[in-house]
């Protein structure tokens, strides 16, 4: 029941967070409330490890979200799971571990997708970063990972052109910015994509087996 909880709640703010990166506070509120209320009534359930796992992951997903890694839908996302699956696979801390796996998928695939990307641009024989003079070679070659050039049909990217360069007659870029604030911009852009949703990717991946059994039980 608190995998379904997890997967149902998940689900419903990924559609949200794709559609408009905003998920409503009551689908966390309603997934924290039913957690709580499921250990009120399985209260045998509860050990001291779980409350450690409770209070570490929040302390883990504060810490993401004071260093700008996560916004607060995933530390609400964080927190909710927390409540409702502290522990499972015996020792297991799901916040922790799901939001980890979340964390490297979304790396991947941004260097992934930035990668190609500009192996695309380079094969089209266009200067990936010509216009930067004032950049040293080791921040362009950076750059391949994690910034490209802006396509028009993407939708969560922000600017990683810096507005104050240290030269005013050299542009610079940001190889890795903290900001959320998504606008139509040109130029070399980075990619911030749900979080939510790969966080949800990253729940079904570490509780898998689980998901299966109750599927084909």
């Amino acid at each position: 029941m608190r995998i379904v909880l997890i997967l149902v709640m998940f689900g419903v703010a990924s559609i949200f967070d794709y559609k408009s990166r905003k998920v409503p506070d009551v689908i966390w509120i309603a997934g924290i409330s039913t957690g709580g209320v499921m250990y009120v009534i399985d209260y045998e359930t509860f050990s001291v490890y779980h409350g450690v796992s409770i209070v570490t992951s929040c302390f883990f997903g504060f810490i993401l979200y004071r260093f700008r890694f996560v916004g607060m839908a995933d530390l609400f996302g964080i927190i909710s799971v927390s409540v409702i699956l502290p522990v499972h696979y015996t020792f297991v801390m799901v916040p922790i571990l799901g939001t980890i796996l979340a964390l490297i998928l979304v790396v991947s695939t941004i260097i992934l997708y930035n990668v190609t990307l500009n192996a695309i641009d380079m094969m089209s024989k266009r200067r990936l970063f010509g216009g930067f003079a004032g950049e040293p070679p080791y921040r362009k070659f950076l750059a391949v990972f994690f910034i490209h050039r802006k396509r028009g049909y993407e939708r969560f990217v922000i600017s990683a052109e810096s507005q104050y360069p240290a030269i005013p007659k050299n542009r610079s870029f940001v190889l890795i910015s903290r900001s959320k604030e998504i606008s139509q911009v040109v130029g070399l852009v980075q990619n911030v994509p749900p979080f939510v949703v790969f966080m949800m990717i990253g729940m079904i991946l570490l509780l898998l087996p689980e998901i299966l059994n109750i599927v084909f039980s």
